[in-house]
């Protein structure tokens, strides 16, 4: 794999996590059907056959649970998945060697035997439950696990999950069931990782003999769902894996229908046609009032907002970008973004982050998010010599949240004497743009997970510090609005860079909490963003399921370690 091509992954990575982020939350959510796409009451299969035995939970075994997505997935492969509503279905087919509970609270074994055993400091052992079996046939090993985490790791084979194990030097097997991962560095979020699709277990017989491409479209893993078909661009059906390790699911199938409309997708909820959809700001009210559904609002783990490139004059200086903070109205801005379904960010993460570490953020509230001021623009524009205005070029997307975003900027803009123009992008375009450092403000997103890492190493960090050196043509970080590259003398960024790499390999939660309280000062008092907000999905759901909540945090809500849910007639 060439620095270039890893490079572009991490590009398309990070715009279908955000842009589409509204999705994320969905994944794991499903409905049911009996035949065609109409959803089937319980005890029924998609040919009709009645499959009787009691589960317990009011519901009988059996019936098809339908879910809608807003996208068809682009490969069954976890190892090339780049999807995160993807990782939603590739989740029923495949599992990790962890689980996160529902709450989030914990990450506890799954294909696991126990949680990793630590060595010493880059060293850990993880045995492997015995009698697990793949929707093939065969018996999970020690030899499967190694060959899923070399296979990901062998650039040859182009994995788009590389960059998110390369903390890991080698996995090999040193037991039957057991495997010894050598990390090339301590890694605070090294259990959280193996708790991922990133980290799916493949059977190494049934992935050599297909071939990767053959692989991704006839998937073979040991989930509690095997692949029954896949009619892409339409849906994709499911079917129950009688011989999962920890229970059979009382579901007979998981059926995916791909719907891109969300207004779509909960007229066919509501009406009954499946069993779970999002739900769009505007239909909340109406969702509110729907006797047959009941709906919960899911926060994500994301961040959303504009970028300054500071290599571009006038956003390479401080106090112009500074003023720019004092033309908006945070709270007007999320209202015309996200509406009730976002939330304001602080320090580049989401609230939900800030509270679980106890970051300071109302301090960083006063100190860095100001009151719309256009005086103190004004004041602050004269000082750094462009009192008498400039024009700037702001690229969005056609989605409406963006491309609110940069008309509410471009409107304030021109009241202070900026001329800004607003050019709609498509998304290649916009990724192109990012490569080669070509735009004065664009639009951003990214979806960090719930630790500090998530955004931090993959927003700010300098990669020219990186173990890999950068491509020949890499121009800059975007994400970080090109400070590094507009300032490469700058002893202040190079110092934060060295936190936010120090700061994922500490095993203390405090030492790891200061660095990045130090790293977000860093950035928040060089203003390279306007950061506006995290999103909240909405999804619902029939109250004919049982036994279901699904959560920020699970990824198998139908079957697993804590419930099983079924179908009421």
């Amino acid at each position: 794999m060439t620095d270039k091509y890893e490079y572009s992954l991490n590009r398309r990575r990070f715009l279908t996590v955000s842009a589409l982020g509204g999705a994320t939350a969905l994944a794991g959510c499903g409905g049911k059907s009996t035949t065609g796409d109409n959803p089937g009451g319980a005890g029924t299969d998609n040919s009709g056959n009645t499959d009787t035995g009691g589960n317990g939970d009011g519901g009988a075994k059996g019936g098809t649970f339908v879910n809608t997505a807003p996208e068809d997935a682009t490969t069954l492969d976890p190892r090339m998945n780049e999807l995160a509503w993807a990782n939603g279905m590739l989740n029923y087919i495949f599992d990790p060697l962890l689980a996160v509970k529902p709450d989030g609270s914990e990450v506890v074994p799954h294909l696991a035997k126990e949680k990793p055993k630590k060595q010493d400091e880059t060293t850990y052992t993880v045995p492997i439950r015995q009698g697990v079996t793949f929707h093939d046939g065969s018996k999970l090993t020690a030899d499967d696990v190694e060959y899923s985490f070399s296979w990901v790791l062998n650039p040859d084979n182009k994995s788009t999950n590389q960059e998110n194990l390369a903390f890991i030097d080698n996995v090999k097997k040193s037991g039957d069931y057991e495997v010894t991962f050598n990390l090339k560095h301590p890694y605070a979020l090294f259990e959280l990782t193996l708790a991922g699709m990133n980290a799916a277990i493949i059977p190494k017989k049934a992935a050599e003999s297909k071939g990767q491409k053959k692989f991704a479209q006839e998937p073979v893993g040991s989930g509690p769902f095997k692949l029954k078909d896949w009619q892409s661009g339409s849906d994709l059906t499911l079917e129950r894996f009688d011989d999962y390790f920890l229970e059979a699911p009382n579901l007979k199938q998981l059926k995916y229908r791909i719907i891109p409309k969300a207004s779509v997708q909960f007229v066919e909820l509501a009406t009954g046609n499946v069993h779970q959809a999002g739900v769009p700001k505007d239909l909340l009210k109406k969702a509110q009032g729907q006797s047959n559904i009941q709906m919960k609002r899911i926060s994500q783990f994301d961040y959303n907002g504009l970028i300054f490139n500071a290599k571009h004059e006038p956003f390479g200086n401080r106090k112009v970008r500074k003023a720019m903070q004092y033309l908006v109205d945070y709270d007007e801005m999320l209202k015309v973004t996200k509406g009730e379904l976002g939330k304001r960010v602080y320090g580049f993460m989401p609230k939900e982050v800030n509270e679980a570490w106890d970051f300071p953020w109302k301090e960083w509230k006063e100190k860095y998010y100001p009151a719309k001021d256009h005086d103190k623009a004004k004041q602050l524009l004269n000082e750094a010599g462009y009192g008498d205005g400039f024009s700037v070029n702001m690229s969005t997307h056609s989605s409406g949240k963006f491309k609110n975003m940069a008309i509410m900027l471009q409107n304030e803009m021109d009241k202070v004497g900026i001329n800004a123009k607003v050019q709609e992008v498509s998304i290649g375009e916009w990724l192109d743009q990012l490569d080669t450092g070509e735009y004065d403000v664009t639009f951003y997103g990214w979806s960090g997970g719930q630790d500090p890492d998530g955004f931090y190493y993959y927003l700010f960090r300098d990669p020219r510090n990186d173990d890999s050196p950068v491509p020949d043509d890499y121009v800059g970080n975007a994400s970080a609005g090109m400070l590094y590259e507009a300032h490469p003398d700058s002893k202040k960024l190079q110092k934060a860079d060295e936190k936010i790499r120090k700061a994922r390999e500490l095993q203390s939660r405090d030492e790891r909490r200061q660095l990045y309280i130090d790293a977000a000062e860093t950035f928040m008092s060089e203003y390279p963003h306007i950061p506006v907000y995290s999103e909240q999905s909405a999804t619902a759901w029939s109250k004919k399921v049982n036994d279901y909540e699904p959560t920020a945090f699970v990824s198998q809500p139908l079957c697993n370690e804590w419930s099983n849910s079924s179908l009421s007639n």
